[in-house]
């Protein structure tokens, strides 16, 4: 039976993720769409030429938003994209779940989707704010209310899924959220990655919540490993910092942990996705140390390109390795007890132990790769998505 393509709109605050992993996760939904024969529209804050030429090489077209003497305003409805008279209108969280609300609800009639990358409630603790709990009321009412009148409610992985169901629930049954998997992106290449020259830590994501992120334990874990004579001496390797704060954050993680400042590098933001996977092709192993992460892309892209991973048994990706892998992700996730000083011992001792046997690190990565690629991918969580969407909004099959 021949599919009847819709035309879908995400709505995003940037295309390429400079800021994290939302937009990521927004641009691989469109290129999938796209490549399924929908025809895919995407409305950004501002975009760069080389932003636009990108998605147009995916088949997606990119707007962007209307400009006041404040600068870009996405609230203000954008009367280019209006036109296309979108089947679909697809929202991230609080990032721009209310305007994919204003584009169904106030300037069109779409079918609104709504997508769910925080859990507030386990991340606000750790934002250092005085008020955290008035915060997790009002993201939570905000939440609830957008997804009560979206017609497709769904969750980045089994955590966030578990906990917008929860937010949810009614007493009933509440809402049906789906569960999204990311999709993995292999590097081109199937062998066994090669070791790098030197044994760098990396740990990939925004600095701005530096205790959320665990930044502190990437650190004080760096700190610990015993010296060797025959290797130089791990450098933890940041990328994620606002270009203006690097200094400050190498200031900040020295302090902390007493690692000399060479053996601190931090690197701003980087919106270039290959640059990223550069820096994880060069790096011994990728830290995940959050106290709490809805999901963990960055883990996530490292195992991509066969890097071996440490991340925190609070995050979604942790709950993922163990459904599918069972015993065989023991090695790849390390606890948090939320005590800074045990915490650190803690992952020392696993970033000890990857490093004192890289070549099996290596091998088992790519073994586990291998396994994964086959159950996710974009293809996979497009189609799920899609097909969520044609039997809940009745659109044509």
């Amino acid at each position: 039976m021949t599919r009847t393509p819709l035309t879908i709109c995400f709505i995003c605050d940037e295309w390429f993720p400079a800021r994290g992993g939302i937009s990521a996760f927004n641009r691989s939904l469109a290129v999938g769409f796209a490549e399924r024969g929908d025809t895919v529209l995407c409305l950004v804050e501002q975009a760069m030429e080389v932003e636009r030429a990108d998605a147009a090489r995916h088949g997606v077209r990119l707007f962007t938003a209307d400009h006041t003497p404040a600068g870009p305003n996405l609230h203000l409805p954008v009367i280019e994209v209006l036109v296309q008279q979108a089947d679909v209108i697809v929202g991230h969280d609080r990032v721009t779940g209310h305007i994919a609300w204003l584009y169904a609800r106030k300037f069109g009639t779409a079918a609104l989707v709504h997508l769910v990358h925080t859990a507030p409630a386990e991340i606000e603790p750790y934002k250092g704010s005085a008020d955290a709990a008035a915060r997790v009321e009002a993201r939570e009412a905000y939440t609830a209310d957008l997804a009560g009148q979206a017609d497709v409610v769904a969750g980045v992985g089994p955590r966030l899924t578990r906990y917008a169901t929860h937010l949810l629930d009614d007493g009933y049954g509440g809402r049906n959220v789906l569960r999204l998997d990311p999709g993995l992106d292999p590097d081109p290449l199937d062998r066994v990655r090669q070791i790098p020259v030197r044994p760098n830590v990396m740990v990939l994501g925004r600095t701005g919540d530096l205790e959320l992120k665990g930044l502190d334990i990437a650190a004080g874990a760096v700190a610990a490993l015993q010296a060797r004579p025959d290797r130089p001496a791990p450098v933890l390797f940041v990328r994620g910092a606002p270009a203006e704060q690097c200094e400050q954050v190498r200031a900040a993680l020295t302090g902390l942990s007493g690692l000399a400042r060479g053996r601190v590098d931090v690197r701003p933001f980087c919106q270039d996705g290959m640059a990223v996977r550069r820096d994880l092709r060069r790096a011994a192993l990728c830290l995940m140390p959050s106290r709490a992460e809805g999901f963990g892309l960055a883990a996530w892209e490292a195992l991509a390109v066969g890097t071996p991973i440490l991340v925190s048994a609070h995050s979604g990706l942790a709950e993922l390795l163990r459904e599918y892998l069972g015993s065989a992700a023991d090695n790849m996730i390390v606890d948090i007890t939320d005590d800074p000083g045990r915490d650190a011992r803690k992952w020392s001792q696993a970033v000890q132990r990857v490093l004192d046997d890289l070549p099996t690190a290596f091998a088992e990565t790519h073994r586990i790769q291998q396994l994964l690629l086959g159950r996710f991918s974009w293809s996979e969580t497009v189609a799920r998505l899609g097909t969520a969407i044609r039997t809940e909004c009745g659109l044509a099959t």
